[in-house]
């Protein structure tokens, strides 16, 4: 994958993300106990790396261990900037060393 194909994809994966956590967070019944960064994190593994294999298997690239750890690293890439989007980093590091 060269730098270009993984700019395109982060963008896309990020927009996503941020798109799916949005209709989480409206969707939400009990909205004062979310986590909306934790969610979006989540959301952003699931989407960045379920995409990341859409796009080697559509590309025939072979699934090899370091493959995947690409995949894991672009869900976290995606989330950190998913969560630029519409919540602050510092917010997000900051929740999850409280609890």
């Amino acid at each position: 994958m060269n730098m270009t194909t993984f700019l395109i994809l982060l963008s896309a994966f990020s927009v996503i993300s941020s798109l799916v956590t949005e209709g989480i967070k409206n969707m939400a019944a009990n909205k004062a106990d979310l986590s909306y960064n934790l969610i979006t994190l989540i959301t952003a593994l699931i989407v960045g790396g379920c995409g990341t294999a859409v796009y080697y298997r559509l590309n025939a690239v072979p699934f090899t261990a370091n493959n995947v750890i690409y995949m894991v690293l672009m869900g976290l890439a995606s989330g950190l900037t998913a969560m630029v989007g519409f919540d602050k980093v510092k917010q997000a590091i900051e929740q999850f060393t409280c609890k």
